[in-house]
């Protein structure tokens, strides 16, 4: 049976580390009697101490990484977190598939809430993981068993790396910290179980340091995948309607937010007042981008919809509603044309197209050329 490593993971036992031999202690030697001494004392802070005697005074010994091994954990739980990471590089030259060695230097590392340690770590646990993963399965049944343990172990750990990732990043009041932790969560899984919210935070952050080129691919990526949330697909609507032009795009992209909304559960940490706001808001936004970029379109029927579903959600809004009116003006206009007509929907071109040429905005002054053009009709 290979010997079984300790690290302190809430999520199974830490195994073995691949196909290593158990370490046959000798204690007719004078290194073998005090890792002997050593294992066998219950009292953590002397253990502690037997192992640092042995590793001072025999640092060529074979017995060192084994004792490494054993101190790591013991030290993770006394807080002495340099002497953790440091003792990890160790152990990893040694053993390049101690998973549960680099696992215990990661949790060293998000004590201490070093961002840098963590994203570094992190990385080098799921590169220990992946070499854990990589052994053979091996022929003896007991060995097998223990294999078993570790393929369940690795996969175990590198999901909480990437969580290790995710939670730093929230946490993180810097911006370039947050950025910084959650680009490596990206590169590392793009389709990780914690990237959608990550991804919130992520794209937040990156729109505090007006990084809007890598905001914009990092939504552009989410949206792909269907996992980006309303402030992500509402940048893009709002992107293509007035930067790209792209209109059918721009429409594409609001519908979105319309559909994933109302449904949608308020974010961790907004009071429900506060997320109802926001929801009544965006949504407002949303059908007003469809129904500027389906007039664009010179898609009447689909920019009357739009425009008349965003009303309730603009009430008082006085950036919005003028481009509403005019809008649903120009749309009831153009349905009402033809030789038989449609009074109902002339009285109703009339009627918002009188609205908007009422309202200080940059639609003011087409609006009232439109009311001169619908008037006798």
């Amino acid at each position: 049976m290979r010997r079984l490593l300790i690290a302190a993971l809430l999520l199974a036992a830490a195994p073995a580390a691949a196909q290593r031999k158990p370490y046959q202690i000798n204690a007719q030697t004078p290194e073998g009697l005090l890792l002997q001494r050593a294992g066998q004392e219950e009292e953590e802070s002397k253990k502690i101490a037997l192992y640092e005697e042995y590793l001072a005074k025999h640092p060529q010994h074979d017995g060192v990484t084994y004792a490494l091994v054993q101190l790591q954990p013991l030290l993770l739980k006394a807080k002495q977190y340099d002497k953790v990471i440091q003792m990890g590089e160790q152990i990893l030259k040694a053993e390049p598939e101690n998973a549960p060695a680099a696992y215990n230097v990661l949790q060293a590392c998000e004590q201490k809430q070093d961002a840098a340690c963590v994203i570094a770590w992190s990385a080098k646990t799921v590169e220990a993981a992946k070499k854990m993963l990589a052994a053979p399965k091996p022929a003896d049944e007991d060995e097998a068993a223990t294999w078993k343990q570790e393929q369940d172990y690795a996969t175990q750990v590198i999901t909480r790396a990437e969580y290790s990732l995710y939670a730093q990043g929230l946490q993180a009041t810097d911006p370039n910290k947050a950025v910084q932790l959650f680009a490596a969560l990206e590169a590392m899984n793009i389709d990780s179980q914690y990237m959608p919210e990550a991804g919130a935070r992520y794209f937040v952050a990156l729109l505090q340091l007006k990084d809007m080129a890598r905001a914009q691919k990092l939504a552009e990526t989410m949206a792909a995948k269907n996992k980006a949330n309303d402030d992500m697909l509402l940048f893009l609507a709002d992107l293509s309607l007035t930067g790209s032009k792209d209109y059918a795009k721009a429409a594409e992209y609001a519908a979105r937010v319309t559909e994933l909304l109302p449904s949608a559960a308020a974010p961790q940490g907004m009071d429900a007042a506060a997320w109802e706001n926001k929801k009544k808001s965006s949504m407002g936004r949303a059908y007003w981008i469809a129904g500027v970029a389906q007039g664009s379109l010179q898609k009447w029927a689909q920019s009357d919809q739009a425009m008349r579903s965003a009303l309730p959600f603009i009430e008082g809004n006085k950036e919005l509603l003028p481009g509403a009116y005019f809008y649903l003006g120009l749309s009831n206009y153009k349905m009402a044309e033809g030789p038989k007509g449609d009074k109902k929907r002339m009285a109703d071109a009339r009627k918002y197209t009188t609205l908007c040429a009422q309202m200080k905005s940059p639609f003011q002054g087409p609006a009232q050329k439109n009311l001169q053009a619908m008037a006798g009709k």
